[in-house]
């Protein structure tokens, strides 16, 4: 029997390659959360009027309006579920996610651009 003295220090708890606490915590939002509105949004900007692939060149003004207006929309829904709805929470994880957002599709492009 090991002695509760030496048992090795508590560390945050993992699934797959994700911590269980993160930015996400400090936001207000649950993992689950503040991934699903970060990957919903870029969703709607990929397929926001057709594939983004299929239109590269385009303007993406409609696609990036619905894309950026989904995320403080889903972030107060997610924070007023989660009891912690406030403006400067709902400031912060929506801009964390919009920055987050902005890099990948402009990856996203820039990869699409590149192979064309």
């Amino acid at each position: 029997m090991v002695p509760a003295s030496s048992a090795p220090p508590a560390r945050p708890r993992f699934f797959g390659p994700l911590p269980s606490v993160g930015v996400w915590t400090a936001l207000g939002l649950t993992r689950a959360q503040f991934f699903a509105i970060t990957l919903g949004s870029i969703a709607l900007f990929v397929f926001v009027g057709g594939p983004v692939w299929a239109h590269v060149h385009d303007r993406h003004a409609a696609r990036l309006a619905w894309s950026y207006a989904a995320i403080p929309v889903a972030v107060a829904w997610a924070l007023r579920r989660n009891g912690s709805l406030g403006l400067g929470r709902l400031l912060a994880a929506s801009g964390v996610i919009a920055l987050l957002k902005l890099v990948a599709t402009a990856g996203v492009l820039a990869m699409l651009g590149i192979g064309r």
